[in-house]
């Protein structure tokens, strides 16, 4: 692998520690973020860890189609191709539904819109050798196998992205729900852009990163609860079977992406550096293809 890795939702968290995990094994990234200010912080962060790091910056708001074609178009004018592309940035939306830029319902927007778009304006510029990582959940397994977390609630892919059909469903308020399901999403997405690439020696896998205390994916739940929920990490750690210190998420997520002995591994899904069974849910063809067919018109709005 030559170029750089691509990773989104890079400022913070697992895609932050990611990169310097790259920048310090002296593998070149890219830090797509929403927010300049934050993406240049990162920038800094990695530099300090990794002097002779090679970073490039692209700004992209996923839950804007504009912004995804802009930072796509800016990234083929500046010759940045990747080698592997991490989907990794997600947000969870604890109470309500909000609307994106385009008028989808966020979660669905951020989590799995954003992700199918950006890769799917950068497939024609990937080489044979390329890899797609695409950070899922076991949330998507349901309770049993996510902590107790609350299982997915499938649909129509429109259903899904409607806003406004959201907050008509019974479980509307529960943004827990819908993020289970933006992951189970992920893994359709994943399994369907491994099928449709394989000819073209490209890989694509699923990954799941554990539960994370430390990062800032419960950013949108109250203050007292965040800031309880990140004093117990280390005690959240040792009592949850599913929780998993951010830094060794990040040496796994690194590895996926780039260990030369998973150069024709595809169409899995990882724990870890595990290859485990996904949901059973998950490995409905139909139900992948009909995602991506509605993704497409979906992200044609502009």
């Amino acid at each position: 692998m030559n170029g750089p890795v691509l990773i989104t939702g890079s400022s913070s968290g697992l895609g932050l520690a990611t990169a310097k995990v790259l920048a310090g094994n002296g593998i070149p990234t890219i830090l797509a973020c929403r927010d300049a200010s934050r993406a240049a912080a990162a920038k800094q962060q990695i530099s300090a860890v990794a002097p002779q790091a090679e970073v490039e910056i692209v700004i992209v708001d996923l839950a804007s189609i504009d912004s995804v074609h802009q930072a796509a178009t800016e990234m083929a004018a500046r010759e940045l191709t990747p080698s592997a592309i991490i989907c990794n940035a997600g947000l969870q939306i604890v109470d309500g539904v909000e609307s994106s830029t385009d008028g989808y319902e966020m979660t669905f927007a951020t989590n799995h819109l954003g992700h199918f778009q950006l890769v799917g304006e950068l497939l024609d510029a990937l080489e044979p050798g390329a890899r797609v990582v695409v950070v899922s959940s076991d949330v998507h397994q349901g309770p049993g196998k996510s902590g107790g977390f609350p299982a997915p609630e499938w649909a129509a892919p429109g259903i899904l992205a409607d806003a406004e059909r959201q907050r008509r469903r019974p479980s509307s308020r529960d943004g827990r729900v819908r993020y289970a399901t933006s992951k189970l999403a992920n893994v359709y997405f994943a399994y369907e852009l491994a099928r449709r690439v394989e000819q073209r020696g490209i890989t694509v896998n699923a990954f799941d990163p554990g539960l994370m205390p430390e990062t800032q994916l419960s950013r949108n739940y109250p203050t007292v609860m965040r800031r309880g929920f990140q004093l117990m990490a280390p005690l959240i750690r040792l009592m949850v079977p599913v929780a998993r210190p951010l830094a060794q998420s990040a040496d796994d997520l690194a590895w996926l992406a780039t260990a030369p002995e998973l150069a024709e591994c595809t169409g899995s899904y990882f724990t870890g550096r595990n290859k485990v069974p996904s949901a059973p849910e998950s490995y409905d063809a139909d139900r992948a293809r009909e995602l991506w067919t509605a993704s497409e018109l979906l992200v044609q709005k502009r």
